[in-house]
């Protein structure tokens, strides 16, 4: 069962997962400062960042992370079509492109550019997310031998919107941090929306304790009056799918490679954008609220 107590600093969550005991401590922007809430972002961001190491890059796709640091000058920002052509000459030294596929919350600046030169632009609508993410295909040669996909991915990490408005830590009894979730709750249109940033734990936890932290999240955000989560994952389509999430966006097949641990065969986990009705989803248990002292 969870059991919800409230303080005047945070809310305290008590999940049961088999015969082990979390507590989740529940932060928003309304009740905890700006640097906590970006600190304790910062320590679920180390937890996801080793999980991360588990995965590889598929190998029928190519990455490439364009350096942003003056957006004025930035190759990649200033003449995207050069910049690109530059780094499909040098990845086609090895194998050809088959198609590229640009991910980027700078989307306004280069939406002109890229669509000039013969890109498909789709923007990604994530209320409470960068308010410019667009996804940029380009079909090439995709029956040549040993062809790849060619991804590449820029993000704006000053966007005022990626920074976290909630955070949900989790610890076990011994107050170890073993996971958590953060992102973002914005308005628009009369309805509030969250943009779940990222939701990781640590190896060798209970199974469901996932779900279980996912399924306190949901009812976190319905208590700030979420009405619908959006996210996008390399890694973990497969998890959100389960919860109830809906694909709305597929934009790289294969992008990263797993082994899986029961079998030891390789799984591939494709680029996906999600969302979620929380007003459709039912979540395992109805949480108790008990007002503390």
């Amino acid at each position: 069962m969870l059991h919800f107590s409230t303080t005047t600093e945070d809310i305290v969550t008590t999940i049961q997962v088999g015969t082990q005991e979390f507590f989740l401590s529940v932060m928003t922007q309304a009740d905890t400062p700006r640097e906590q809430l970006n600190s304790e972002a910062a320590n679920i961001y180390h937890i996801f960042a080793e999980r991360e190491r588990e995965f590889g890059f598929g190998p029928n796709v190519a990455v490439e992370y364009p350096p942003i640091i003056e957006q004025q000058t930035d190759d990649f920002l200033t003449d995207p079509v050069g910049y690109i052509a530059t780094r499909v000459g040098e990845f086609r030294k090895s194998r050809p492109i088959s198609q590229i596929v640009v991910l980027t919350t700078y989307g306004q600046q280069l939406l002109g550019p890229l669509s000039s030169a013969g890109y498909t632009p789709v923007k990604i609508d994530m209320p409470a997310g960068p308010d410019h993410t667009y996804a940029f295909t380009l079909a090439r040669d995709a029956q040549a031998a040993g062809a790849c996909s060619l991804y590449l991915e820029a993000v704006d990490e000053a966007d005022e919107k990626i920074r976290p408005t909630f955070v949900l830590k989790l610890v076990d009894g011994n107050g170890r941090l073993c996971g958590g979730a953060c992102g973002s709750v914005h308005e628009r249109d009369g309805k509030r929306f969250a943009y779940l940033a990222m939701l990781s734990l640590v190896q060798g936890l209970p199974p469901t304790t996932g779900t279980r932290l996912a399924e306190a999240m949901f009812e976190a955000l319905r208590g700030q009056g979420v009405s619908a989560i959006h996210l996008g994952t390399q890694t973990a389509g497969r998890f959100y799918e389960k919860l109830g999430f809906r694909v709305t966006h597929r934009l790289v097949k294969g992008l990263r490679t797993r082994l899986s641990g029961s079998g030891g065969e390789h799984l591939s986990d494709d680029l996906v954008m999600m969302s979620i009705d929380l007003s459709n989803v039912n979540t395992m248990v109805t949480p108790n609220f008990i007002v503390g002292s």
